[in-house]
């Protein structure tokens, strides 16, 4: 229900943006032609973000908008960074290079910020390794073919050129596990099988999602706010205020929330989650700016966190 909520909205300013672009194009108005294809290319990387982003991602529905976008204005930065991330994100490098490219190029007068130019340049090199992969697994597929013809010399002279010939060491080049902020490289096959250790609380970054693991074994999906709420809590070295967290997920995502938003989530959280005092208890800590005494929260003396992501996933606080 809350996706069609969300869609009428955008859907009815679709059509009206619709309707003055007509009107425009009727009247040669170029100037006026413009200026919707503007808004209308924004409304459409808008949606592909909420898409992307949602507690169950779509990434399909995202990818529709972008292109949509991108046939307005083809060389649209963000427009062409995000679709580059989709499909890097469905293993489709070849076409993700491109997209980060053009991103990279930017338009006239319209270009990345230093994050997504960062980030666009380090999936690229990403997309590269997953190609040079691939290849390896080819070479050594010919390799075991005992009815290959090979010109053994001529493919030895250029074998000395490879830098790794070792698949596994683009394997774990992919999969993050951070546990109590000391971080290791794992598989994709351990990525996929890993569970929290005994008093173990673990978020895990997937394409399916965000979701927090509980050793009792309830798992929650998350939302992009409540994702950096947790995150907050899992890392935190200090008992945080709701102003703390407030500031801390402001920062993080960029979105607007209240200290009441994340008193009611808190709130919500600690009736749906069994033992969530035993997890995050509360404490009464000095607010300097008031000097009052308020709540504040972490993970409980004796659990441990665990963070497990892709590799090239930028957590809060690293970029």
């Amino acid at each position: 229900m809350a996706r069609q909520e969300r869609e009428l909205h955008p859907k009815d300013e679709e059509k009206r943006l619709k309707d003055e672009l007509m009107e425009a194009r009727k009247k040669r108005d170029r100037t006026s032609q413009h200026l919707i294809e503007k808004k209308l290319v924004k409304l459409y990387v808008s949606q592909a973000e909420y898409f992307k982003m949602a507690e169950k991602p779509d990434p399909n529905i995202a990818k529709r908008y972008l292109e949509t976008a991108l046939r307005i204005q083809k060389d649209h930065p963000v427009a062409n960074y995000r679709l580059g991330y989709l499909f890097y994100r469905n293993n489709e490098y070849t076409k993700a290079i491109f997209h980060f490219g053009k991103a990279l190029d930017g338009s006239a007068t319209e270009g990345l910020n230093d994050t997504q130019t960062m980030l666009a340049n380090m999936f690229m090199v990403n997309c590269g390794i997953r190609i040079a992969k691939e290849s390896i697994l080819e070479i050594q597929s010919i390799e075991e073919n005992l009815y290959s013809d090979l010109e053994k010399e001529r493919v030895q002279k250029y074998r000395n050129e490879i830098l790794v010939l070792d698949e596994d060491v683009f394997e774990r080049m992919f999969y993050r596990k951070i546990e109590n902020g000391m971080a290791s490289r794992i598989s994709e096959s351990e990525f996929a099988v890993f569970q929290p250790k005994g008093k173990q609380v673990m978020l895990r970054i997937s394409d399916q999602g965000r979701e927090i693991l509980f050793p009792d074994g309830f798992t929650l999906s998350l939302n992009p706010v409540s994702f950096y709420l947790f995150y907050g809590l899992l890392t935190a070295e200090e008992f945080l205020t709701y102003r703390d967290l407030k500031r801390k997920i402001t920062m993080w995502s960029e979105l607007e929330v209240t200290e009441d938003n994340i008193r009611q989530m808190i709130s919500r959280y600690s009736r749906n989650i069994p033992l969530w005092n035993v997890f995050f208890p509360s404490t009464s800590v000095v607010n300097p700016e008031s000097n009052r005494r308020v709540a504040g929260f972490m993970l409980a003396e004796g659990f441990s966190s665990c963070i497990l992501c892709r590799g090239d996933e930028v957590l809060p606080g690293e970029l």
